[in-house]
């Protein structure tokens, strides 16, 4: 760890003792700043860069106690199991419904322990209590494993006493559905347990979409409740500099990186299944004088070293790669940004020219960060860089070997006359904790973009509703994505979810870049990142 990140982090650390911050301040500040760092190549944790943390939490684990909560009624159906601490703060949650017919059975909803008290066994204490009192009401205990099989924690479940459904209902049915376990006690195995089993699976699938909805609501109450947390706790961190309209680079990058994950979140829950918008960011009030603070989208220090892979054996990518080694990080950060709709409108009604003049009020303004995605042309050839954040390198990774499955597979296949092409990451960059990823630049966009596009632009709207080329983008990218899933089959749903698909659009024009006849829409291309 470099002498400035050392200076930073002591003095963060006095702040803490200085200000009395409790553990459930701490915690989510270092994890906002640190934790994408925490990646494969170091095994450095962030929490023990801040002398005593690792002890405050081993500390607050202990004497951990788990209670029971019953249904509140109407939207909150949900039995909850609670880990608490001694002060009654909570560390995680399990939530269940229960099924009276035709066998009692407690299905478990969702079941997390905070990250950041996570690998010190409450998890699989929680579990035990869902089971124990499963028995104890003489109950099946059902869930749908879905955590990857490649995931250590996969056989925690088995390891519990979980059986696969489809071994205790004799149906591979079950299978195609999800990945459901079921718990069942001595005292509920009769003669009829597999019909019965078979009623209750066949019942909790079909009230899946309804269970999701009340998951979805409660989720996005609790996330913003942290957020709001999290926003105060920096705001008591960095009084001092805000009362007197000064700044840091490391506090202007505890501050860029929150408004980032926030505005993340509220793109994902837009598009959650029962979210009506009841609950909302704009419910957390962020001060002008954050707002006014410099954008510091990319950490300037990092954990572990600085390393690159080269997934492009190719000699111009190698040079490309080479090139952009000599001082990588003012390199990358100085390319310019990518010109994507969103962009070029942002621009035009914020009247920011140049990205080193970028605020935080800006991205707020923008909805994203803009700084994240950039451009460059070699030897002959465009390509985008990605900043992501070091949680996305294990889902890079997979998308690397997933990728020629796809394009081995849909070779010559044609999606209401649209081919597929696969665009693979070429090259993967590790600087001062930030992972850089390149790709080829391609004549598309996210699909999600364009479909804001044309139901929001005023240029486009009505070519839109003439043609409803909306709909074709969605018919096609949901037949591809259908496909793909009867190809590799369920246990793939995870990367085929974290696919990213792009449509044709005319960047420079600002417009979609598709064939629209007597016939109908055609897309030509679509690309999978």
């Amino acid at each position: 760890m470099c002498s400035v990140m050392k200076a930073q982090v002591r003095e963060i650390r006095d702040r803490f003792d200085r200000l009395k911050m409790t553990v459930h301040e701490i915690l989510p500040i270092i994890d906002m700043t640190l934790g994408d760092h925490g990646e494969r190549r170091t095994t450095l944790s962030p929490y023990e860069v801040f002398d005593g943390v690792s002890d405050l939490i081993d500390r607050t684990v202990h004497g951990c106690r788990i209670g029971r909560f019953r249904p509140k009624g109407g939207r909150h159906p949900f039995h909850t199991f609670e880990i608490h601490t001694e002060g009654g703060d909570s560390l995680g949650y399990l939530n269940m419904v229960y099924s009276r017919r035709p066998i009692p059975c407690y299905y478990l909803v969702y079941v997390e322990v905070l990250v950041h008290f996570r690998g010190r066994g409450l998890g699989c204490s929680i579990l035990r209590a869902y089971k124990e009192f499963a028995e104890s009401r003489k109950a099946v205990a059902l869930l749908d494993n879905i955590i990857p099989p490649d995931d250590p924690t996969y056989n925690t479940y088995a390891g519990l006493g979980w059986e696969p459904a489809e071994r205790l209902v004799g149906d591979s049915l079950i299978a195609e559905k999800g990945h459901y376990m079921a718990y069942v006690p001595e005292s509920v195995r009769t003669a009829d347990l597999r019909c019965d089993l078979k009623k209750v699976l066949f019942k909790i699938m079909k009230k899946r979409t309804m269970i999701d909805m009340y998951d979805n609501e409660a989720m996005v109450k609790r996330t913003i409740d942290e957020f709001r947390s999290l926003y105060r706790a920096l705001e008591r961190l960095f009084a001092e500099e805000l009362s007197k309209g000064a700044s840091t680079p490391l506090m202007c990058f505890m501050f860029t990186k929150f408004v980032t994950k926030m505005l993340g979140f509220r793109r994902r829950i837009s598009a959650l299944l029962g979210y009506t918008g009841g609950e909302s960011l704009d419910q957390i009030h962020i001060s002008d004088k954050v707002r006014s603070l410099p954008l510091q989208s990319f950490s300037l220090w990092g954990l572990g070293e600085d390393w690159r892979e080269v997934w492009n054996e190719d000699e111009s990518v190698l040079r490309l790669v080479e090139r952009l080694l000599r001082e990588p990080l003012s390199r990358i950060e100085e390319l310019p940004l990518y010109r994507r709709p969103y962009l070029v409108e942002g621009v035009e009604a914020t009247r920011v020219e140049r990205h080193d003049d970028l605020r935080i009020a800006d991205i707020l303004e923008l909805g994203f960060d803009p700084t994240k995605l950039r451009e460059l042309h070699h030897e002959g050839v465009d390509y985008m860089v990605e900043r992501v954040s070091g949680s996305f390198l294990s889902t890079t990774e997979r998308k690397r070997e997933f990728l020629p499955r796809i394009a081995g597979e849909f070779s010559g296949m044609r999606f209401r006359s649209a081919s597929v092409q696969i665009n693979p990451p070429q090259a993967i960059i590790k600087e001062k904790g930030n992972i850089y990823i390149l790709y080829r630049k391609v004549g598309g966009i996210h699909i999600e973009e364009a479909l804001d596009q044309l139901r929001t632009s005023s240029r486009l709207k009505g070519l839109n509703r003439a043609a409803g080329i909306d709909r074709a983008m969605i018919a096609t990218v949901n037949e591809i994505s259908d496909k793909l899933l009867k190809t590799f089959g369920p246990r793939a749903r995870e990367q085929v979810e974290n696919l990213v698909f792009f449509v044709p659009w005319d960047l420079k024009e600002n417009r979609p870049n598709v064939i629209v006849d007597i016939a109908g829409v055609s897309l030509g291309t679509v690309w999978i990142f």
